[in-house]
């Protein structure tokens, strides 16, 4: 056999292992619902062993908290009014209570309860916490120590524009809102803000400050104050509206969504900013991508994006290492990280899923098979040097 020869069948051998090289195995997936309800909005309790979640039958909504694999789902309210929590973690700090709104016929207002059901406390009343319940923004957040609430008030002097049974006029219902704060218990109950233009607070995990949108400044931007009001400063200047955003699990940073200004390309870009308003840094660029995540130990930030090819994507906390989760379902979102980092739960609007992480402290790479078919290619690529040089 000649040196040509064999160097012939070398290049088919190593052109032979690339074809052969399979793509990077998807993240495993586990169904944990299978009902005829509409199943939303899942969130991990504190010691990650449980999961409560909104269960709806297109008229009605309830509460419903299952174990982590999804056994033995229970229904925690009843099904026959609104009973449901939206974009706040319902789950007290240390697990051990509920934090939901219910309709009684006089508009949502904010109850706690067990997580199995017992011991309901209703916390405010015609507070109006939301002004609909289709319309997102809105909700309450525990403090760090679980003893106090901060939420949002619809409350104003003409909220009987929101009555006009059987029809509500939506164009008609104020979208403004205040910012409370009251006692775990409904006590001691205080307006943080009156000038109705705040929505969304978030306590800092690890503190005593929250943060909240503003659009006080004209565009709608994170401000942060002090639990008793204080302190009231602007942290992020963007050129578009701040939609969503997240504290890091450390409180040092936080993860937003910034539209992109009126009259320019359509985009919703991820960026991060320390809490201070300093070192803001942009993530992503020309997509829509919303909904970012941090993993528990703050090091990564899921997001769900409505524009590249796949839905649910990881990626490293300073926007590096990039990579889809490889999920086969377009509808997946509301995702949420467990607290040990393992999985990742969310819900396709119809059912709640697992997504199984097979190394939830390594940082997104290539993957191995994607590393050996470089290594493989440019064996090849040196081979035919080899070969031109004969």
């Amino acid at each position: 056999m000649t040196k040509s020869s064999m160097t012939l069948k070398t290049i088919c051998i190593v052109l032979l292992l690339i074809a052969c090289i399979l793509p990077a195995a998807a993240a495993p997936v586990v169904q944990l619902t299978n009902d005829s309800a509409f199943d939303a909005y899942p969130f991990w309790s504190p010691d990650g062993a449980r999961i409560a979640f909104v269960s709806s039958d297109g008229v009605h909504a309830g509460i419903r908290v299952m174990e982590r694999d999804g056994q033995n789902p229970v229904s925690v309210t009843d099904d026959r009014s609104w009973n449901l929590f939206t974009e706040f973690d319902p789950w007290s700090p240390d697990g051990k209570k509920l934090l939901f709104l219910s309709d009684d016929g006089g508009g949502l207002d904010l109850w706690t309860m067990n997580p199995d059901g017992t011991g309901r406390v209703r916390l405010t009343e015609g507070g109006r916490i939301t002004p609909s319940p289709g319309l997102s923004g809105y909700g309450a957040d525990w403090s760090s120590d679980g003893r106090r609430i901060v939420y949002t008030s619809c409350l104003f002097e003409n909220a009987a524009i929101q009555e006009g049974s059987p029809a509500v006029n939506l164009s008609a219902i104020r979208t403004e809102a205040n910012i409370w704060i009251m006692d775990a218990d409904g006590g001691n109950k205080k307006p943080l803000m009156t000038d109705g233009d705040a929505r969304l607070p978030l306590w800092q995990p690890h503190g005593d400050r929250i943060a909240y949108l503003s659009d006080g400044s004209g565009n709608r931007e994170i401000w942060v104050m002090q639990s008793d009001g204080t302190g009231k400063a602007q942290v992020t200047f963007s050129e578009g509206n701040v939609s969503e955003y997240a504290w890091s699990p450390d409180s040092t940073r936080i993860a937003y969504v910034v539209a992109a200004p009126p009259e320019t390309w359509p985009e919703f870009s991820l960026w991060v900013i320390n809490s201070d308003g300093s070192g803001s840094e942009q993530l992503t660029t020309g997509n829509w991508d919303r909904s970012p995540v941090w993993s528990p130990d703050g090091a990564r930030i899921a997001f769900r994006s409505e524009s590249r090819n796949q839905t649910l994507w990881v990626m490293e906390s300073d926007g590096s290492g990039l990579a889809p989760l490889d999920t086969d379902n377009s509808a997946y979102m509301m995702q949420q990280w467990s607290p040990d980092g393992t999985t990742i739960v969310v819900s396709d609007l119809n059912d709640l899923y697992a997504i199984r992480l097979e190394d939830p402290a390594a940082p997104a790479s290539p993957g191995f098979e994607a590393i050996f078919a470089a290594v493989a290619l440019l064996l090849v690529v040196r081979l035919l040097g080899l070969r031109k040089q004969e």
